[in-house]
């Protein structure tokens, strides 16, 4: 069973890794190109709102780490009827949701726009972009049950596809906008929440077709099973509140001081951070509902395994991919854009360092919510990160610099990896000393080995500088932060492809 599941990790890593490599590529076509024909100050406003509608949509957010966790635990403890109920409870919620979703963002984003916005262009033209892309995002909450269920199901390869389809029609629309249509970002706003709400669609199909006895609908009348639900979500809410206002409340605040040519240069860097970021996620995603079915059927030394595996590799696949995002930011960002926005180049490598201490977290979540225990864990670490938004706002206020923020961010998630941890030494099926010899020790050598290289220059030329660096990265990573087992499974690999 275990090297069936083993299998099945790697299966879909690989699933995922082709996918990301297609959709990168396609993601940083579509930015380029729409950076192009929507020009800065618009680029920027639709940044901006887009941050307005995650900050609203945090209830999304919300049901979507509940829903994977109940069905999970259901699947792990190989209880059909239990996890048809969950999808059935999950999915009942969500449709609520989504009806209230739309009543309370259209009135709060009115509000915002043309109140709040610093934009040159129509405020009316803003707030259409804004009601565009919340019918899209309403419609996706439907299908935060049915990729629940593909995920705790393991089965990357549908809505892998799915996303490739997605990212290559967002393309085509950008490229078209370049030599096409007058008012483009109205266009490109309907495009971009068209795609993003029509694969739900084939989700439901998929499911009710392939996984009939989970997603067959049935109203469930027990009220004890809706209150576990909203509980759980009570605490995860809170988790979901912190996180998106973080994320995308970085935005706002940018906009509030500064101007939407700021908040590109802002959009510029999350995106270059959010394809690094999928980079090691596409690596741990496979291993998640592995961690939470093991230790839902009580297997918790596997758990264990599979969480170190997925805090070491997790570091050390960022932390490569990272390497000429910070050596050559300011290179690779002009070949990308032509134009480079001011602050984007500092923007980048800070939310990049952020991210990269954040990573040393993955895997934590999953145990602590199969153990069910969440809301220490979820008060501490989620404070934590409110507070840093606070903090934020006062160095802005006081006459900072707009990179601020993210120095304040950095500190947070050093304290946030500090009280997962104590969070999860209160689990007692966990012995977390594991965790730092053979993950983080690993890990902080290879940082500190490598630390030099982001000092100095070896090659004139940038292109050489970078590749030099990349390699000797990646001997150290293979030296010193793989474990000989680990190696000698890699190289087995080499031979025999």
């Amino acid at each position: 069973m275990q090297e069936n599941t083993n299998r099945a990790i790697v299966l879909n890593s690989i699933i995922l890794y082709a996918r990301l490599i297609v959709t990168t590529l396609c993601s940083l076509l579509t930015v380029r190109f729409a950076f192009k024909a929507l020009g800065v100050a618009d680029y920027g406003l639709y940044s901006m709102v887009a941050s307005v509608i995650s900050l609203i949509a945090i209830i999304n957010t919300i049901m979507a780490g509940t829903t994977r966790r109940f069905i999970a635990v259901a699947i792990g403890k190989s209880d059909i009827l239990e996890a048809n109920k969950q999808f059935n409870v999950n999915l009942v919620i969500q449709m609520v949701v989504a009806v209230v979703f739309l009543l309370v963002a259209i009135l709060v984003g009115r509000w915002y726009v043309f109140n709040y916005v610093n934009y040159e262009g129509s405020l009316t033209a803003a707030f259409y972009v804004y009601c565009i892309s919340i019918v899209g995002a309403a419609i996706s909450f439907a299908g935060v049950a049915y990729h629940g269920l593909l995920t705790a199901k393991e089965n990357f390869l549908v809505f892998s596809v799915v996303d490739v389809i997605s990212q290559i029609c967002k393309l085509l629309v950008s490229l078209l906008l370049v030599y096409c249509f007058q008012d483009k970002l109205l266009i490109y706003a309907f495009a971009m929440s068209v795609f993003t709400a029509a694969p739900v669609a084939y989700y439901a199909w998929y499911c009710y077709r392939h996984y009939y006895p989970i997603a067959q609908f049935r109203l469930v009348r027990e009220r004890k099973m809706y209150y576990d639900v909203l509980t759980f979500a009570k605490w995860n809410s809170y988790g979901a509140v912190a996180w998106v206002a973080k994320e995308q409340g970085t935005g706002m605040l940018i906009n509030l001081f500064f101007n939407t040519l700021v908040n590109a240069a802002l959009g510029i860097a999350n995106t270059i951070n959010g394809f690094i970021t999928m980079f090691s996620q596409n690596l741990t995603n496979p291993i998640s509902p592995q961690i939470t079915k093991s230790y839902a059927s009580g297997d918790y030394a596997r758990s264990l395994s599979l969480l170190t595996v997925c805090t070491k590799l997790s570091y050390l696949v960022m932390y490569l991919i990272s390497v000429p995002f910070l050596v050559g930011t300011e290179f690779i960002l002009e070949i990308w854009l032509g134009e480079v926005p001011a602050y984007a180049v500092l923007f980048t490598q800070l939310l990049i360092i952020e991210r990269l201490i954040d990573s040393l977290n993955n895997g934590i979540a999953e145990i602590v919510f199969a153990d069910g225990n969440i809301s220490f864990y979820q008060v501490s670490t989620n404070t934590i990160r409110l507070l840093s938004i606070a903090a934020g706002f006062i160095f802005l206020y006081a006459g900072y610099p707009p990179y601020s923020l993210l120095y304040c961010y950095i500190t947070a998630t050093v304290l946030i990896v500090i009280f997962k941890h104590i969070s999860l030494s209160r689990i007692s099926n966990i012995n977390s000393k594991y965790i730092y010899r053979d993950s983080y020790f690993p890990s902080v050598i290879v940082t500190l080995l490598t630390l030099p290289i982001f000092f100095i220059q070896i090659f004139e030329y940038p292109f050489g500088d970078i590749c030099v660096k990349e390699l000797y990265v990646m001997m150290v990573i293979f030296l010193i932060g793989l474990s000989k087992q680990e190696q000698q499974k890699i190289m087995q690999t080499l031979k025999k492809k």
